[in-house]
């Protein structure tokens, strides 16, 4: 019987969380027109071309719960048709080719174990309602990952996750096979390695993509080695990049899947179908603290690398808001002391009520050892609120570009001082003052402003309005 070749197409579909913290809903976004925000002009221009040409029934992808919430809410018959293609590849070969992601997109490795957990344990829990399946797969955003951030993952019983070639500590790579990673505990957990050069091409290459034929046949083919045996082959990139990165791209990968590759002998598969098909899974070894987008480890979340120019404002906000969440997390614990028996796990059930699954009142009895009063419910939403709030403002965009005056960095600050100004509400008590010195030293190299300025515009803004919690 002769030999096959696979081809796996990964698309990362993600957007930041863009709603205001006041109203839930997302305000107007300069540069967004002739739309309202950025999810809108993407969606138009990326994410319906693609459902209607029918690319999600092929394609390996994530969604990320701040994107697949959106959807739920201003668009939810094309969610319900990319969950529908998951479902159809799921009872046709017993494996889906949806898989999960963190959910708000955080650089796991720079986060705490304690933070996570509850991004993976929210991003799982969100795939379960969205997908009405268990994940077998998991996204870690940027591809960022440490050993802690795989032991979490194997811990919640994800079985795979997608990594870069140059995040092994091997040099001489097989990009045609899976491998496995051991972890502390008896735990183990399987990582498929993109080729680094076919998704390069597909990324930052307009010229290969523009006949998936020529793609297929100069690019692809000449990867397979002439051993008799069967291979297969993982690209992977960002999902906007077919449509709205990259024009007409989106018809690119429709041709690709559905004629150019199987002109060229070469089958669509997705990494769910390939753990299966796979017996044996060599052992490797990772390297802590490092990503695909950045070749400074994570060094482009957190201070000067050379993948942005004038990086050194991003050191000052990271800090400015690790200072900030510790000063979240004594609070939150200082207020649940003697009412909830598991702060933390409580937190990581607090998914329930952010997806509308729960009522906040009925879902906070549950978990309390007490009888709680009116006041005492206010207070606690307020500071699961506060939770919420010290995880989006960790979102990776806010320190992806290139300066401070961008839309994501104002987003993050936003939520920071959102926090800040429910701890006033909450328990009478300002948070904001060790922050303000590094918040000052984090300044555009292009306008001028810090992000102390953005963070008292916000605050000013807040005390504007009346308390809605």
């Amino acid at each position: 019987m002769p030999s096959k070749h696979y081809l796996s197409v990964h698309a990362h579909f993600y957007q930041p969380p863009r709603e205001d913290p006041l109203t839930n809903i997302i305000l107007d976004e300069e540069g967004a027109e002739p739309f309202r925000n950025w999810n809108e002009r993407i969606f138009a221009y990326c994410y319906q071309p693609n459902i209607e040409l029918g690319n999600f029934s092929k394609v390996s992808f994530n969604i990320g719960p701040t994107l697949s919430n959106w959807l739920e809410k201003y668009h939810p018959e094309a969610l319900a048709t990319i969950v529908r293609a998951d479902q159809e590849n799921v009872a046709r070969y017993g494996a889906g080719n949806a898989i999960a992601q963190a959910y708000h997109h955080t650089i796991l490795p720079l986060a705490n174990r304690r933070d996570k957990q509850t991004q993976v344990r929210w991003g799982i829990h969100e795939f379960q309602r969205i997908f009405k399946r268990k994940p077998q797969g998991f996204w870690l955003p940027e591809t960022a990952v440490d050993m802690e951030t795989l032991e979490v993952l194997a811990e919640n019983e994800i079985e795979f996750t997608i990594l870069a070639p140059w995040q092994a500590e091997e040099n001489d790579l097989d990009p045609r096979k899976a491998y496995q990673v051991i972890l502390p505990g008896h735990r183990s957990i399987k990582v498929f390695f993109y080729h680094s050069g076919l998704s390069s091409r597909v990324s930052f290459d307009p010229s290969a993509t523009e006949n998936a034929d020529q793609f297929i046949h100069r690019f692809v083919k000449p990867e397979y080695s002439q051993k008799d045996e069967n291979q297969w082959l993982l690209m992977a990139s960002d999902g906007e990049l077919y449509g709205h990165h990259q024009s007409f791209r989106d018809k690119f990968l429709s041709y690709l899947l559905n004629g150019s590759a199987a002109a060229q002998n070469v089958e669509f598969s997705f990494p769910a179908l390939q753990l299966a098909k796979q017996k044996v899974f060599p052992l490797i070894k990772i390297k802590n603290d490092t990503s695909w987008s950045c070749h400074h480890g994570v060094q482009r979340w957190r201070g000067v690398c050379g993948c942005t120019p004038n990086g050194e404002w991003k050191k000052h906000l990271r800090e400015a808001l690790e200072l900030l969440q510790a000063e979240i997390d004594n609070t939150f614990l200082e207020v649940c002391e003697g009412l909830l028996p598991d702060p933390w796990g409580a937190r990581d059930r607090y998914i329930e009520v952010l997806n509308g699954s729960q009522v906040f009142s009925d879902w906070i009895r549950r978990e309390t050892v007490v009888e709680l009063t009116d006041l005492q419910i206010q207070t606690l939403r307020k500071l699961f609120t506060v939770e919420l709030d010290s995880q989006r403002m960790f979102a990776s965009c806010g320190w992806f570009f290139e300066d401070l005056n961008r839309i994501e960095p104002k987003n993050n600050i936003n939520y920071a001082a959102h926090a800040v100004w429910l701890i006033q509400q909450a328990v009478g008590r300002d948070v904001s003052t060790n922050i303000l010195p590094d918040l000052e030293r984090s300044k555009s190299w292009k306008a001028d402003i810090t992000a102390a300025d953005l963070f008292r515009q916000a605050m000013k803004r807040f005390a504007s309005f009346a308390p809605r919690y």
